[in-house]
């Protein structure tokens, strides 16, 4: 009987530790158009506002996801808890009512945000293949965003993202084979993925950064796969955190100041991890090292083929 209580005591332990970590729970609320935008357009799709907002607002879903950082509340759910207690879409915009809304969606998190500048302009560019003057579409995508703390309604990142999209950039990515096919929906569904990766980019980067959690003679391992944000040949900052910084005002962490240690770039996503190789410091380098994303710069370069007629 002695020996039984033993293996059960052993296995609860065994348990007890084997469990995963508990994931918070956050909930996207769909982003606000500011009221200057008005409709916009990419070829023949027109981008309403309720377009944008709904667009936007699921594929920043989506991305956050695929990084298996949060459990996320899906559109569905959402939409579900606003219909059954009849709220509007500038209910949770009042102050105040951040911590009834997070209580309604059994929500650890709250995303909200506004986009506050969307416009899609045409550019000339001269091919000097062919001596045209063919239009290029330059999209502007400009979102503020705040993560706010269910339980206290503390804001515990806020951030401001820009980004701006060349189409001509996004034909070069694309194989001519493929991009042959392509409509004006399939660019607008791209403007919105890349939009959302980057605010997503910048919101795990605040709270959860991509970290090496594996350091070797051949390279490092990041605790960042595929669907999030990073790409064979991106390259990042090796970045090691210092102390805490402390507002004496209040107490609060003000995060910690960083120092670059190294770069890497990397060379392989896999689904849950990627795997890099050390440019600079390797020396340095350390388990538990935040990385920082650098911005790729495509260059410029002749198109796949001539065009007779403007297109993408």
């Amino acid at each position: 009987m002695q020996k039984f209580i033993v293996l059960l005591a052993l296995f609860f332990v065994q348990t007890l530790y084997a469990a995963p970590a508990r994931q918070p729970t956050m909930a996207v609320l769909p982003f606000q158009l500011s009221p200057v935008i008005t409709t916009t357009n990419i070829g023949e799709v027109a981008i309403t506002r309720t377009l944008a907002e709904r667009e936007f607002s699921n594929q920043l879903i989506q991305f956050l996801a695929k990084s298996r950082k949060f459990n996320m509340l899906t559109r569905t759910q959402i939409d579900k808890v606003i219909a059954e207690n009849r709220l509007t879409e500038s209910y949770w915009a009042q102050p105040g009512q951040i911590e009834i809304m997070g209580k309604l969606l059994v929500a650890d998190y709250l995303v909200t945000g506004v986009i506050n500048r969307f416009e899609v302009n045409a550019v000339r560019q001269n091919i000097a293949i062919t001596g045209e003057t063919l239009p290029r579409l330059v999209a502007t995508f400009k979102s503020q965003f705040q993560i706010i703390q269910s339980s206290t309604g503390k804001i515990v990142l806020a951030d401001q993202v820009i980004s701006k999209i060349r189409f001509d950039e996004i034909r070069r990515e694309i194989p001519s084979t493929e991009r042959r096919y392509w409509t004006a929906a399939d660019y607008k569904d791209l403007l919105f993925t890349r939009a959302a990766t980057e605010v997503g980019n910048a919101i795990l980067a605040g709270i959860y950064p991509i970290k090496i959690i594996k350091v070797s003679s051949n390279g490092v391992v990041l605790n960042r796969g595929k669907g999030v944000g990073i790409e064979v040949g991106n390259q990042c900052l090796v970045m090691r955190q210092g102390e805490a910084i402390i507002d004496v005002d209040t107490g609060e962490s003000l995060g910690g100041s960083e120092t670059q240690v190294g770069l890497i770039e990397v060379t392989s996503v896999e689904g849950k991890y990627s795997k890099a190789t050390i440019i600079s410091g390797a020396m340095r380098i350390q388990y538990g090292d935040i990385c920082r994303l650098q911005k790729t710069v495509l260059r410029d370069a002749d198109p796949a083929y001539p065009r007779v007629t403007p297109g993408w």
